[in-house]
């Protein structure tokens, strides 16, 4: 008897101890999911600060050399990450007066300059006048 009661104890202190740790473990894991946002603001910032940065760089190298396409692509690609769509259409603009044989400049400027179109064209619609709906006539 005595042998199946430490058995018992056994496997008690087992089960409670790996109840316990798994408590534990969740209890970290919903912990760090807590900080979580936190950390995504910052990197979110942290990577607008870079981008910020980056088009800051490549603006001062344009003021140097007006005409080097490394820099206009380079502002290009973060204005466009940046959502910059007007900035964005300046650096390609200049691009395809450097570039006019490049039809890739073309059409990008032409996908550019219908997203700012489209972007007007949005404010632009009236609203109109509900109607009243029609009364039945009464002829018997």
């Amino acid at each position: 008897m005595e042998k199946s009661k430490l058995t018992k104890i056994i496997v008690l202190a087992s089960g409670g101890a790996f109840l316990a740790s798994s408590v534990m473990g969740l209890s970290s894991l919903i912990g760090s999911s807590i900080d979580r946002p936190t950390a995504t603001e910052n990197t979110i910032q942290s990577q607008s600060a870079q981008l910020q940065a980056e088009e800051k760089g490549f603006a001062t190298v344009l003021q140097r050399e007006p005409n080097n396409q490394t820099a206009l692509r380079g502002l290009v690609e973060i204005r466009m990450q940046r959502g910059d769509v007007a900035g964005t259409r300046d650096a390609l603009a200049q691009l395809v007066k450097l570039n006019p044989k490049d039809p890739q400049y073309k059409e990008f400027l032409a996908v550019i300059d219908k997203q700012i179109a489209d972007s007007k064209k949005v404010g632009t619609l009236k609203p109109t006048e509900p109607t009243q709906p029609t009364q039945p006539s009464k002829s018997k």
